[in-house]
């Protein structure tokens, strides 16, 4: 973090509603592509953007180091996506579109691969998601996933491992 953003962050966490509004405008991006690898709808997403913006207004003032806003704020987004997952039927949305939204991934599988696993990927439960959207969407160490997540690192470990199994099911369970 920049000496820079560091000083927003303070600002925000003092009541500044313009610096907040920063924060927001730098964060939006990213916080809807993590939340949408996890709940896997744009409306749906974009309320758990919403909700974790909401939260972090709220308690900013409880972040003790402006160092830590980028793990305290992506933490906040995989609890509202995670939320967001619980509150609703479980019901299955496939946006084509989509697959081309994930960086990297273009170049690593083949088109006609990237929609398998794509579809795949939705049939996921949503801590699998997130956990396999951490890790390769977001393209965090296993530490800073777990700590995104709020559970220990051995945790993390052995649900990615299972996440990536489940995942190989359901590609070997496509037509």
């Amino acid at each position: 973090m920049t000496v820079i953003a560091g000083r927003v962050v303070l600002a925000a966490r003092s009541g500044d509603a313009a610096a907040f509004a920063a924060l927001v405008h730098a964060e939006t991006p990213s916080a809807y592509r993590l939340a949408l690898s996890i709940v896997r709808s744009p409306a749906e997403a974009e309320d758990a953007v919403q909700e974790a913006f909401l939260r972090a207004w709220r308690d900013i003032g409880s972040l003790r180091e402006a160092e830590l806003w980028p793990a305290w704020f992506r933490r906040l987004i995989v609890r509202s996506a995670l939320d967001q997952t619980r509150r609703r039927p479980r019901v299955r949305e496939v946006d084509l579109d989509l697959a081309s939204d994930v960086p990297g991934l273009e170049a690593a599988v083949h088109p006609a691969d990237r929609l398998e696993l794509m579809a795949a990927f939705d049939k996921l439960a949503a801590d699998d998601r997130a956990i396999l959207a951490l890790r390769f969407f977001s393209d965090l160490e296993i530490p800073d996933a777990a700590s995104a997540l709020g559970i220990p690192l051995g945790t993390a470990k052995s649900r990615l491992h299972r996440a990536l199994g489940r995942l190989r099911d359901q590609m070997r369970q496509e037509p």
